[in-house]
């Protein structure tokens, strides 16, 4: 007999038995034998790999450790974590409440507590309210982009949590099963989520023009773990962002890279807030000589460049002398350059000096 049949062959006879007896039920090779509500349910058994990736080791030795300082609670605290286990009871597929046991909800909350680096709790977190579903006016995915805009934060301790799959053919209908953590926690700024490095490093590639990506986002508390609803949504990759019908547009910023290096400063950080007069500023000021200002020339025309001037604080970096200043920021084109100019206008005037402070904002 042919190795193909005899094979085939053993398979039917590990099959057989479970067809005669009602309570058959266990493994034999590589068939799986169980009853359920008295019906006989026969289902291949799987191979599993037995590579370990360095991110899975990561994850089981953390749900290790939870697991062990959970077997260490008093026998109070485990009571507070099946008072917790009762609020946070999910709805099955079947529209039932699914059962949570007070291990199940101490390995949620710190594991979620440990994603985002936060040590964890072994006194149950008073359950309030419910985290916020996402918010946000619209997510940007182009070969050279992924940004969230006009993110509404929750609060401070609120960070998001972002999935998104490989590249996938459009006519994927459903991909969620593919979705990998790209960020565990990310702070907005201003409203605003980049994520492009944050993919590009965990991907090793740039979105494609073309491809499918499937999304799922939600809050993260980080002071109690707890998590808001999942929001998920697909999109196709567009070519960049002047395929959609608005161009986004970033908000303007300049730091340190953007500059020449006969600047006369360090550290800059100048950026102005989306839809808003407000504007921050850091900057270490060396000053320049013989003119109590300090300038600090872009390398390139910017996009988004915005002519105009505010008026901010300062103080000296003396030991003991901190010496208050104000400067008048000037952001202007020059002569053909494009500069930002820190001009001092009141206090004594020293070099170096500080500035770390925000400002209004007033546009040519």
């Amino acid at each position: 007999m042919p190795l193909e049949l005899r094979e085939l062959h053993s398979s039917l006879m590990i099959v057989k038995p479970s067809i005669a007896f009602n309570d058959f039920a266990g493994t034999a090779k590589d068939v799986t034998a169980r009853n359920v509500k008295g019906r006989n349910i026969l289902s291949s058994r799987a191979q599993h790999s037995k590579k370990v990736t360095p991110a899975q080791a990561v994850s089981r030795n953390r749900l290790s450790k939870i697991s062990r300082t959970f077997r260490q609670l008093s026998d109070s605290q485990i009571n507070q974590w099946e008072v917790l286990a009762g609020h946070m009871k999910g709805i099955s597929t079947l529209g039932s409440a699914a059962e949570m046991t007070a291990h199940n909800a101490f390995v949620r909350i710190n594991s979620n507590l440990q994603m985002v680096g936060e040590p964890m709790l072994t006194d149950a977190p008073l359950y309030t309210a419910d985290v916020p579903e996402v918010l946000y006016e619209d997510l940007w995915i182009s070969p050279d982009m992924i940004v969230f805009t006009g993110l509404e934060q929750p609060s401070e301790s609120h960070v998001l949590v972002f999935k998104m799959t490989p590249a996938l053919s459009p006519g994927v209908s459903s991909g969620w099963g593919q979705t990998v953590i790209i960020t565990p926690g990310l702070a907005p700024d201003w409203g605003d989520a980049d994520i492009t490095a944050l993919y590009t490093s965990v991907m090793g590639v740039a979105p494609e023009a073309g491809k499918k990506y499937f999304c799922e986002f939600y809050w993260l508390d980080k002071k109690t773990g707890f998590t808001g609803e999942s929001m998920a949504i697909s999109a196709v990759c567009k070519e960049s962002s002047t395929a959609y019908q608005t161009e986004y547009v970033p908000r303007a910023r300049f730091t340190q890279n953007d500059v020449t290096e006969d600047s006369h400063g360090e550290g800059l950080d100048f950026e102005l807030s989306p839809g808003s007069a407000i504007c921050s500023v850091d900057a270490i000021l060396y000053g320049e000589d013989n003119v109590a200002s300090s300038t600090f020339v872009l390398k390139k025309e910017p996009k988004n460049f915005i002519e105009g001037k505010t008026m901010i604080l300062a103080r000296g970096t003396a030991e003991n002398n901190y010496s208050p200043q104000v400067y008048c920021v000037d952001v202007m084109k020059w002569i053909g350059n494009y500069e930002i100019s820190f001009k001092a206008r009141g206090g004594h005037y020293e070099k170096p000096s500080e500035v770390h402070t925000t400002g209004v904002f007033v546009d040519r």
